[in-house]
């Protein structure tokens, strides 16, 4: 990532007068179950924390006071049934992206639900975690059923990536094996896609970027949830949906690495990095020098 990229997608984020939240758009994440609620709150995090104008958590009534007790009081909720209870949200509540996965339970009946969202809309969708588990052995039912396919992001670690493509997980333990598998599964089906881990790649038919940000204190549950919600917060500030997830992953590491930087390598949170997700966009702005100073020596750190 060169200093003109940084700077260039930077003063997208940056606020102007006379504006309101609905310019910065209004996430939905749809996520969460009886014994996951949490996911969906660490998800929402990520959105506030990366700009987004608003979030809402979209839930089941069986964890809506679960979810309600670990909420952050800017969090909105909907609590739906239905699909149709979906759809009439987006609509009135001018919904401008959307995530679905994070803590979602794995079954027949919520991948038929995300069919039906991801075959009916054409705002950007962020797949994660449950909700690519929901197509394991089963790539062509979220292909041949997406609306707008330059829309849709998925985001699965090596072992949900393995399992939705039915392929050995150990084909992605090299980097270069994981370039060749995600670019031919990116070209074949016209979808932009982040591999996560140590060196997350992001794909579409005509990109490819590896991440060099981020830290092993960041192997901690909720990490990807974060992700995803800076992602659906992103993709608001810009027409160039590679371009947003590409930073999305890129500040998401550098928060990692400042988390990493103030309270050590154990223990870190994924609510942590969150946090300082606007920080970091902050001294992007402002003392780029000081992050790639910390950025250098926890690299250096793991050499």
């Amino acid at each position: 990532m060169n200093e003109y990229e940084i700077n260039n997608f930077i003063n997208k984020l940056k606020r102007h007068s006379n504006t309101h939240k609905y310019d910065y758009g209004h996430s939905l994440v749809i996520a969460g179950s009886k014994y996951m609620p949490g996911a969906g709150i660490l998800c929402c995090l990520g959105a506030m924390h990366a700009g987004i104008g608003l979030v809402t958590y979209a839930v089941k009534k069986s964890f809506f006071y679960q979810s309600c007790m670990m909420a952050k009081p800017e969090i909105l909720f909907c609590v739906y049934k239905t699909v149709d209870d979906i759809f009439n949200y987006i609509k009135k509540r001018k919904v401008s992206s959307i995530v679905i996965g994070p803590g979602l339970k794995v079954s027949k009946d919520n991948k038929n639900f995300i069919i039906k969202i991801i075959s009916s809309l054409n705002i950007p969708i962020i797949l994660d975690a449950s909700g690519i588990s929901c197509f394991n052995n089963d790539v062509k039912s979220i292909m041949n059923n997406i609306n707008v396919k330059g829309r849709v992001i998925l985001t699965p670690h090596c072992g949900e990536f393995a399992k939705l493509l039915n392929i050995d997980v150990n084909l992605l333990k090299h980097l270069n094996n994981k370039k060749s598998i995600i670019k031919n599964f990116v070209v074949s089906n016209n979808i932009l896609c982040i591999l996560k881990g140590s060196q997350t790649i992001v794909a579409d038919y005509s990109n490819i970027y590896i991440n060099n940000t981020g830290t092993p204190a960041m192997a901690t549950a909720g990490s990807g949830d974060v992700l995803s919600g800076a992602i659906s917060a992103f993709v608001n500030y810009t027409i160039d949906i590679f371009e947003a997830t590409k930073f999305a992953v890129f500040i998401h590491g550098l928060a990692g690495e400042w988390t990493e930087y103030i309270k050590g390598t154990v223990g870190i949170l994924a609510s942590d990095v969150a946090a300082n997700i606007s920080l970091i966009i902050h001294q992007l702005m402002y003392n780029q020098k000081l992050i790639n100073e910390i950025h250098s020596n926890i690299k250096q750190h793991y050499l």
